[in-house]
């Protein structure tokens, strides 16, 4: 079912004693510029959606080109790839140093086959006498001041300049589609809910809230810990707060039976090869790699639970 649609909040409210929104940012920003309407031109949400769904674009001698510089955009970048595109070009208006992407999606994105042209605005798309996309018209920037933490573009003094492509995916974020929610009173800031230090929704007894429709999009651990404090929280809310009772003695930690040693790394398969299909980019561990790294792990009993021991209790 689909909360807004087919229940209310309200609905779920009334039957249930704690009601935990986690939806996500599954939704798409647009850039707001000419042409982005055009056929030939999508979501690199709903194109990646797509293709995990078994639904894959045949984009076989087709230029493509990516708009944005964050790991989504890398992702749609290496799926147009392996859709059969002729070339990839992804598009970002600051320099590469600037992206927002991890390194090693940038490095994997060049090491197949896409080319990155930073430093260029979008201005518009032009289309074809069909309606469909036929360049992205951008505007060369260069760097200046530093702003929010990063330096910011501003038009280079030359003219504007014409990329031929057929497709446009545009990748420059994505949405947190919580109208329905906050027609039903849930507090919003931008499209992101309002919550408490321990996730209760402002001025919503019962209702919690955490992961990306709370914190904007970041990394599926922070939603990981966010469903873990929202756990405890409603558990306490509901009346079952307690202490657990250890009833063994910890044994003492001992640190100088550990041997440093350095972090395996997964080795790569190489681009020309793992550009042609949709199969893991990494070779994975040997079976002596696997022994090793589990061989590194701490120990729990003082770097998990016992890291809360309080006077013979644990912390809940």
């Amino acid at each position: 079912v689909e909360v807004g649609m087919d229940i209310s909040l309200s609905e779920l409210r009334g039957q249930f004693d704690a009601v935990y929104v986690a939806i996500g940012a599954h939704g798409d920003k647009k850039v707001g510029m000419p042409g982005e309407d055009a056929r030939g031109v999508v979501s690199a949400v709903r194109l990646l959606r797509e293709v995990a769904q078994g639904r894959p674009y045949d984009w076989r001698g087709k230029k493509v080109c990516i708009v944005g510089g964050g790991n989504v955009a890398m992702d749609a970048a290496r799926t147009a790839v392996r859709l059969g595109a002729d070339r990839v070009t992804v598009v970002y208006r600051r320099r590469v140093a600037d992206m927002t992407a991890l390194a090693e999606e940038i490095e994997g994105a060049v090491a197949d086959g896409c080319h990155i042209a930073d430093l260029m605005a979008p201005l518009r798309i032009e289309c074809n006498d069909e309606g469909g996309v036929a360049s992205l018209v951008v505007q060369p920037q260069i760097i200046g001041a530093v702003k929010r933490g990063r330096p910011s573009p501003m038009p280079a003094d030359c003219g504007e300049t014409a990329l031929s492509c057929d497709v446009v995916v545009v990748a420059i974020g994505q949405e947190i589609q919580a109208d329905s929610f906050a027609k039903e009173g849930m507090a919003c800031d931008r499209g992101s809910f309002l919550v408490e230090r321990d996730l209760g929704v402002v001025s919503m007894p019962g209702v919690y809230a955490g992961g990306d429709c709370m914190r904007g999009p970041a990394t599926a651990i922070l939603a990981i810990a966010d469903g873990q404090t929202a756990a405890k929280t409603i558990d306490r809310d509901l009346g079952f707060h307690r202490d657990l009772v250890l009833d063994i003695e910890l044994p003492p930690v001992r640190l100088e039976d550990r041997i440093a040693c350095g972090r395996a790394v997964l080795g790569e398969r190489p681009g020309e090869e793992r550009r042609r299909d949709f199969e893991l980019v990494e070779y994975g561990f040997s079976d002596r790699e696997m022994r090793q790294e589990a061989a590194r792990c701490l120990n729990c009993d003082h770097f998990g639970c016992g890291i809360l021991r309080k006077e013979g209790r644990l912390a809940w």
